[in-house]
């Protein structure tokens, strides 16, 4: 025994168990070490919460702009080139975590130098613009657009991260081709579908003068009702449905500049930050919150699980 312990009745270590009878002979009840302790149980605890904290904190919106770019919507892009900047300025400090990718689409067969163009998720404003200010617009064919290869892309091309928020914003005024009269028989209805399932949210933007409420009337599906199959719609319609059954808005704008405030409101209202930017436009642009109402109600509609809500 060393100097240091002696004086000190230590019972002896042994074999089979021996400490543990000599303290239950004492009165001192044993340590069971194959009993969970209340303190790993703690730990645990603590660091479940942490981990949960650490997710949420991580957590953020992924946002796609999808982009009609033939001939009739030549202004729009032209919009885009000089506003995309001023957007990403208000959305990035708005959302956290957030991420943007854009999807421009046009037609095929009609001699335009691409069908879609894509650009990832990502959080450089830089790259976003050259890609805006390099992708040229085209002519479109047929009074259908390459809206379905649009959405193909959105489901196979994508870099969506699994644990953010969804959001879309497509925008235009054309309907997507029923699958027989794609060449690649892409089908808008199973890819709409598709991306629901995987947790996008669709908000359309049709790009000509229609009254709100009608516009929301028009295909009033519930929210994830895929049971009555669509193969054509006429363009106002098409809006209409997508938002409503993926839970989005669909709103028609009223001029031009409406574009980026509909983008915005999408993208605060699908990331939880809609009362930010109520804020916000209760200080600069009062009249502008109409576009709040419309986002509270579809955001309403999709909580409540599919019941039909109208907007009023």
């Amino acid at each position: 025994m060393s100097e240091d312990n002696k004086g000190l009745n230590l019972p002896a270590i042994k074999k089979g168990g021996g400490l543990s009878k000599e303290l239950t002979k004492k009165g001192v009840a044993p340590l069971d070490l194959n009993k969970k302790s209340s303190v790993s149980s703690i730990l645990k605890s603590e660091a479940t919460s942490v981990q949960k904290e650490i997710l949420q904190s991580e957590r953020g919106l992924d946002l796609v702009l999808v982009g009609d770019l033939t001939g009739s919507m030549h202004n729009y892009h032209t919009l885009l080139k000089r506003k995309f900047v001023d957007l990403c300025n208000e959305l990035f400090p708005l959302i956290e975590n957030l991420k943007i990718g854009i999807v421009f689409y046009l037609d095929h067969g009609s001699g335009d130098a691409y069908v879609t163009r894509l650009h990832k998720l990502t959080a450089s404003t830089q790259e976003l613009i050259h890609f805006i200010n390099t992708t040229s617009t085209g002519d479109g064919g047929d009074a259908d657009e390459a809206v379905e290869d649009a959405l193909n892309d959105l489901l196979q091309n994508m870099n969506w991260k699994e644990s953010n928020s969804h959001s879309v914003v497509i925008f235009g005024d054309a309907s997507p081709h029923p699958a027989n009269q794609c060449p690649s028989h892409y089908d808008f209805f199973n890819l709409t579908k598709q991306l629901y399932q995987k947790g996008v949210t669709i908000n359309s933007v049709y790009c000509s003068h229609y009254n709100q409420q009608e516009l929301q009337k028009l295909e009033n599906v519930n929210v994830g009702d895929f049971t009555s199959r669509k193969s054509h719609l006429a363009a106002p319609n098409f809006f209409s449905w997508i938002a409503n059954v993926t839970g989005g808005m669909v709103i028609g704008v009223e001029s031009i500049d409406d574009l980026v405030d509909i983008i915005k409101a999408s993208a605060a209202k699908d990331s939880g930050h809609l009362d930010d930017l109520e804020k916000e436009i209760k200080k600069s642009s009062p009249s502008k919150l109409k576009l709040i109402e419309v986002a509270r109600k579809a955001e309403q509609r999709k909580r409540l699980g599919g019941d039909r809500l109208m907007l009023e």
